[in-house]
């Protein structure tokens, strides 16, 4: 089970939807993709920044699935540009000319370990409103952007979030997903946290829809917190 299940209960409705859409997009599988990894030298080299990247903020760390001119890494999520940019009012970019002279960056992770200075990032906003990470550029030094290269960058994350959203790489990804859903819904049951377990059950449901059949629930899950198993038919899996 993944060691962070115990998150859940701390975090907002809104924000437990937002990470269960992170784990069943698929786009934890997608590490190195080629379309990804395309879009981010574009949004790099139309620009003339040197860095970029298409990072995703999972529940305590965030990850780069691509990256131009730097080796992908992981950063922790908190202090970071990218945490900050997915909650950017009405998904607007983040604009950041020089992390040292804005209090909250001067410790984000990548001005610690990349020396980071300038950061610009358009939200990947999935098909029904939840950002799932950036599509960013990053430079050594001070600089500032103009409009054009910030609507061509907002244009470029919407691309990537067209990648990602794809059918295909959900299922190819959803008997992960489903394992630790399942796994996340377990300890919201034994935190006998009711409003989480019937969070997630929906989110459970809402992946029915990306499999084949034969892996549908077929019994509802009871909202009571008892020890009834249910099992995912055709995974080996249950809750």
């Amino acid at each position: 089970m993944n060691q962070e299940v115990c998150a859940c209960s701390t975090q907002s409705p809104n924000e437990i939807r937002r990470q269960t859409r992170v784990l069943t997009s698929g786009v934890l599988g997608m590490r190195g993709d080629s379309e990804l990894s395309h879009i981010a030298t574009r949004a790099a080299r139309s620009t003339g920044f040197p860095y970029s990247a298409v990072s995703i903020v999972d529940r305590s760390q965030l990850w780069l699935a691509v990256a131009y001119g730097f080796d992908p890494r992981e950063f922790d999520r908190p202090e970071s540009f990218c945490d900050a940019a997915i909650q950017m009012p009405s998904f607007a970019p983040l604009c950041v000319a020089d992390a040292w002279c804005e209090p909250r960056f001067k410790f984000a992770p990548a001005v610690i370990e990349m020396n980071i200075r300038a950061y610009y990032a358009a939200p990947l906003v999935t098909s029904d409103g939840f950002a799932l990470g950036t599509l960013c550029l990053m430079d050594q030094k001070p600089r500032t952007i103009d409009a054009e290269s910030l609507a061509l960058l907002t244009t470029l994350a919407n691309e990537a979030i067209a990648v990602i959203e794809r059918e295909p790489n959900a299922v190819a990804y959803a008997q992960f997903a489903v394992a630790e859903l399942c796994a996340r819904i377990r300890f919201a049951i034994g935190e006998q946290d009711d409003a989480t377990v019937a969070l997630l059950d929906q989110e459970l449901r809402r992946l029915e829809k990306k499999l084949r059949p034969e892996w549908q629930l077929t019994t509802p899950l009871a909202l009571s917190l008892g020890n009834d198993v249910f099992a995912y038919p055709g995974t080996g899996i249950s809750y």
